[in-house]
């Protein structure tokens, strides 16, 4: 098998990737079950949810399209912004002493300052991202 490839196609250690995703993803499950002693249900829902997850990656790969990049840009966007807020001003709180924003904002505001506002600003960040990209995504041929 030669490592060097026409222009487009895929890389020669493609096909073995998506087979060894697989095949750990079914052995997690078998010893999950076996092993561990998980309830065979747990393990099902398990192993379906990551089979969901292992066919939505392989499809943002095989068939790219602006749509679905875009759509990955503000989701990621929406996400990270969220993430950094949210676990950002819980260790503000943890580390300082001060009352969370619930204390002087009322349940309302501080829902929304850590729910609404970090996904809204988070969707335009990313959106602005994925435009100054042509919302290519990493890695991307």
């Amino acid at each position: 098998m030669s490592r060097v490839e026409a222009k487009g196609s895929k890389p020669w250690w493609w096909k073995p990737l998506w087979i060894a995703v697989l095949l750990t993803t079914i052995a997690s499950g078998v010893v999950g079950y076996f092993l561990l002693h998980a309830p065979l249900e747990r393990v099902m829902g398990g192993l379906a949810l990551t089979f969901l997850c292992i066919g939505i990656g392989y499809y943002i790969r095989v068939r790219p399209s602006m749509k679905v990049n875009r759509a990955l840009y503000i989701a990621l966007g929406a996400l990270g912004t969220w993430f950094i807020v949210f676990f950002g001003g819980a260790f503000i709180i943890l580390t300082t002493g001060l009352p969370p924003p619930t204390a002087y904002l009322g349940p309302l505001g501080g829902f929304i300052i850590f729910f609404i506002a970090p996904y809204i600003i988070g969707a335009f960040i990313g959106d602005w991202i994925g435009r100054r990209r042509n919302y290519r995504l990493p890695l991307s041929p």
